[in-house]
């Protein structure tokens, strides 16, 4: 591990948040719908790339969320989220989820989901759903970094994952 006395000093030259998407988007990753339920109890919900496992024992996941989304305020007002972990034929909620032009309230709209332990929306068909009460929420930068504890979960077993690679969706041939 290294020491204080071995860190390297910050570039002199600043990194742009362009500059990071791009080498970030050479690693591939899943691709999930976090939800939640709104203040009027109408589920909300946007689609990630950014879930980790953070702790096996106890069970703690992390979400990243940017601080202009509003299913951020909601699952840090409300407290617990849900977690969708999507499949290769769920390519087009995912991009119904991330899409700007897409109102909240209209997000779900064909969506077949039902309720989690918590009553959090968990979509129907997703290899494996979470139940997250939220443990703590990190700033960090332009976004949050959320974890939560996982207390009920769901894994269909085997299936083929959505992946997000240099900005398309896809998914792994086997």
């Amino acid at each position: 591990m290294p020491t204080t006395a071995s860190v390297k000093p910050p570039t002199a030259t600043p990194i742009s948040g362009a500059e990071l998407r791009a080498a970030a988007s050479h690693f591939p990753t899943g691709v999930a719908i976090v939800s939640t339920l709104s203040e009027i109890a109408e589920p909300v919900g946007c689609t990630i790339s950014s879930f980790l496992s953070v702790s096996l024992a106890p069970p703690i996941v992390a979400v990243s969320l940017s601080r202009q989304s509003s299913t951020a305020a909601q699952v840090i007002t409300r407290g617990n989220f849900g977690i969708s972990v999507l499949s290769s034929t769920q390519r087009g909620i995912a991009h119904v989820f991330a899409s700007r032009d897409v109102d909240h309230d209209q997000r779900f709209a064909g969506v077949h989901w039902r309720a989690g332990a918590s009553g959090v929306p968990l979509l129907e068909n997703a290899l494996s759903s979470l139940d997250c009460d939220v443990q703590e929420v990190v700033p960090a930068g332009d976004h949050y970094l959320v974890l939560g504890a996982v207390t009920s979960l769901f894994a269909a077993g085997w299936g083929t994952p959505l992946v997000h690679h240099q900005g398309t969706m896809g998914s792994l041939h086997r």
